[in-house]
């Protein structure tokens, strides 16, 4: 990429991402504009729209360095521990996905966009749930005993996680990640999780 005067063209492409992802976060995409985004980030509408000439490509990297880094951050948990507990994996699970209310609004935001009709970003949250199922597939696989209708299981623990982030944007209370995990626990625990 070209070079500019504030620096490599990767390091703006990374500003303008993270400066656009926050300004989402706290003010929502209405709120967020090209223009906006150029001021926060320090560099000039003509750098920006070098990279990005309308909104939705902008969005479109984002959807992708966000699942990106969420799916990371979870099969990162399961790679590095071999003898995962359910409760630490739950917990992991839901902190990650959960305890960032910038990143809760984005998600959000991304999935209203794929189910209104943006069939691209459509298609990039079918490919990170189903990375997401195999992740939860394969945490199962590794509990002894818990071996039958894995793939129900999976997409359950996945929904119970969307329905958490939309109650946690909707309520002022914080989301109860102890209490939740230990509720799914004692289903684990009763054979019906």
């Amino acid at each position: 990429m070209a070079k500019t005067t504030k620096g490599s063209g990767k390091d703006n492409r990374k500003k303008i991402i993270e400066t656009a992802m926050a300004m989402i976060g706290e003010k929502g995409l209405d709120k967020t504009s090209l223009a906006r985004i150029s001021k926060a980030s320090g560099l000039s509408k003509g750098t920006l729209y070098y990279y990005y000439a309308s909104k939705n490509e902008l969005i479109f990297d984002i959807a992708d360095l966000h699942m990106e880094r969420m799916t990371r951050a979870l099969f990162s948990m399961i790679d590095e521990n071999e003898t995962l507990s359910w409760e630490s994996l739950l917990t992991a699970f839901f902190d990650t996905l959960l305890t960032s209310e910038a990143r809760s609004r984005l998600h959000l935001y991304l999935i209203r966009e794929a189910i209104s009709g943006n069939e691209s970003l459509k298609s990039r949250f079918q490919q990170t749930y189903s990375q997401w199922f195999a992740l939860v597939d394969e945490a199962y696989e590794k509990m002894p005993g818990f071996q039958t209708e894995i793939p129900a299981k999976s997409k359950f623990l996945v929904a119970v996680v969307d329905g958490f982030i939309l109650q946690g944007l909707l309520e002022t209370d914080p989301t109860p990640v102890k209490e939740i995990v230990d509720l799914i626990l004692k289903s684990i625990e009763a054979g019906t999780a």
